[in-house]
């Protein structure tokens, strides 16, 4: 769930919810056995300007500076980490967002940048930790949420040569005038590290939107990891390929992914959900849903008329998900299928998802290697029917288009 209140939801119990990201009931989350993240976002500023102002570099520095002198800390932060271009200019990227409608300042949230106010210091301090993680917090907070972690909207490149002193990853060039500068995903790698050691050692668990998808030196860091999606694109259903879903469950391997849908709901029916949630079964990750805007203004789960309608397919679908995603992906899937349209993901030694991922309708046959031994109680979990293997250790299957089986050969 992002950001909402789980407890507002009608039969909230029939969705399978586990992770928040947003401690606003952190003490219900806890009575209820949810895992809840705080939420901080990496190497940006959202600075919101009056609409009369101009969205000019001149306009929003005077509004920083406006700020500044109100003691404003993360207007502040911006002088000690903000981004400089190759010209020495701080950067500033103009967005009218549904949360922000201004300026979005990239910033350096290395912990060592050096100031009394800097932009790791006001996501990351003693005060935060005592906080939430202290012998006076209300509730149990659960870790740490990174948002945008790879640079959603944050400039690629720092050029700023104070911070080159203080990072703790190699410097790069730019394509033009081969200039050194700080890459952004490195600053967030550092963001990241620096407070995955203090999560961690306090046996607490952190979690990150929009990774692994450009960068893979996250995932290590992450326990939960997922992003924001849309599959249906201008009403035309755009599913995440084959590859791109096995490049992220490669390098999160056991554990959890998370999809959030970001997509126009009134056209995202409830046959495209149940292909939505299909499709995240065959991988063993889980199907989320949030906001065509990313915002709270348009929330799924704050629409009863769509997660009512909708209510079925994640009380068939998420059990199976968890199950799956419980007994562990492994990339090597000692089975093997006869069609190269037809995939075949292992979980543990027990459960196999075989996915069609074509337009038209398969028949494939299923043969098992080395280490997979069926029993005379394996069923296909969605359809309860059972499933028989000849001595060589095969099966046949029919599959409609993107259809999914899920297959336990048994204990």
């Amino acid at each position: 769930m992002a950001f909402s209140k789980i407890s507002n939801v009608q039969g909230w119990e029939d969705f399978g919810f586990k992770f928040k990201e947003g401690a606003n009931e952190i003490e219900w989350d806890d009575q209820h056995d949810m895992t809840t993240f705080r939420y901080t976002e990496t190497s940006s500023w959202w600075m919101s300007m009056p609409k009369s102002m101009p969205r000019t570099q001149k306009a929003a520095f005077a509004e920083v500076e406006r700020l500044t002198r109100k003691g404003d800390t993360k207007a502040q932060a911006l002088l000690t980490s903000g981004f400089h271009d190759e010209k020495g200019v701080l950067v500033a990227k103009f967005r009218n967002a549904p949360w922000c409608d201004g300026a979005v300042w990239s910033m350096n949230s290395m912990p060592g940048v050096k100031g009394t106010v800097t932009d790791f210091k006001n996501k990351w301090n003693l005060e935060e930790k005592d906080k939430y993680y202290g012998p006076g917090k209300k509730g149990v907070l659960d870790g740490e949420y990174i948002d945008s972690s790879e640079g959603f909207v944050t400039a690629l490149l720092n050029f700023r040569r104070d911070h080159f002193a203080v990072a703790e990853t190699p410097l790069t060039f730019s394509k033009v005038g081969c200039l050194p500068a700080q890459f952004c995903g490195l600053i967030s790698f550092e963001y990241v590290r620096t407070i995955a050691e203090d999560v961690h050692g306090m046996g607490k668990l952190m979690m990150a939107n929009a990774t692994p998808a450009r960068l893979c030196w996250l995932a290590p860091l992450m326990d939960v990891l997922g992003t924001e999606t849309n599959w249906c694109r201008g009403g035309a259903w755009t599913p995440m390929s084959d590859a791109d879903i096995l490049y992220r469950r490669a390098l999160t391997k056991g554990k959890p992914y998370c999809f959030i849908m970001n997509t126009d709901f009134n056209k995202f029916t409830y046959e495209l959900v149940e292909k939505y949630m299909k499709r995240s079964l065959a991988y063993g990750m889980f199907p989320g849903f949030f906001s065509p805007e990313a915002s709270q203004r348009s929330h799924y789960f704050k629409r009863p008329d769509f997660y009512n309608r909708d209510r079925p397919l994640f009380k068939k679908y998420v059990p199976l998900c968890k199950l799956v995603a419980e007994a562990g992906w492994e990339p090597i899937p000692w089975a093997r299928s006869s069609d190269e349209h037809v995939y075949v993901e292992r979980f543990g030694n027990r459960y196999l998802t075989v996915y069609n991922d074509s337009k038209e309708p398969r028949n494939v046959t299923i043969a098992l290697e080395k280490g997979l031994s069926p029993t005379a109680g394996s069923r296909e979990l969605l359809s309860g029917k059972r499933v028989t293997w000849d001595a060589a250790g095969k099966t046949k299957l029919t599959l409609a288009s993107e259809d999914v089986a899920l297959l336990d050969l048994g204990k």
